[in-house]
Formats: structure tokens, C-alpha cells, sequence
């Protein structure tokens, strides 16, 4: 819920230019989708959300499971 009213507020943190000056395309094109989806509906966010893992995958730290793993 906390996500949903940032995206909600007036202001914003980055401009879209600078995400358009600091970001490569690929990412970029991520980038408007999720926004688009967020403005269009719960269902294209979890769409977002599976293609997006298949073109960026989700980076695994083995380092903190290993940590995690000594703590238990």
C-alpha cells in the first residue's frame, strides 16, 4: 500500500528526463511499462512483473543466503 501513495504523489523523485539521460533504452522500455501497468491495473503489474524476470532475471546474493544460512 505504502508503494501504491509514493506513485500517487504529486512530486516526483526522477524526472523522466533524467531517467532518459542515465538509463540505457532496454531499461528505459522497462521503466514506462511499469508505469503504464501501474496505471492500468493490478493484473498487467503481474504481467509486468513475469516478463520483466525473464528479461532482466533476479540477481541472487549468494553471499547474504549464506549469511542467512549461518544465522539459522
Amino acid at each position: 500500500m505504502r508503494f501504491w501513495w509514493q506513485l500517487l504523489m504529486s512530486y516526483q523523485e526522477v524526472s523522466m528526463d533524467e531517467l532518459r539521460r542515465n538509463v540505457g533504452k532496454p531499461k528505459l522500455d522497462v521503466i514506462e511499462a511499469l508505469i503504464s501497468a501501474i496505471r492500468s491495473s493490478h493484473a498487467e503489474i503481474d504481467a509486468w512483473i513475469a516478463t520483466t524476470q525473464h528479461v532482466f532475471p533476479v540477481i541472487q546474493d549468494r553471499g547474504f543466503r549464506a549469511a542467512q544460512d549461518n544465522d539459522s
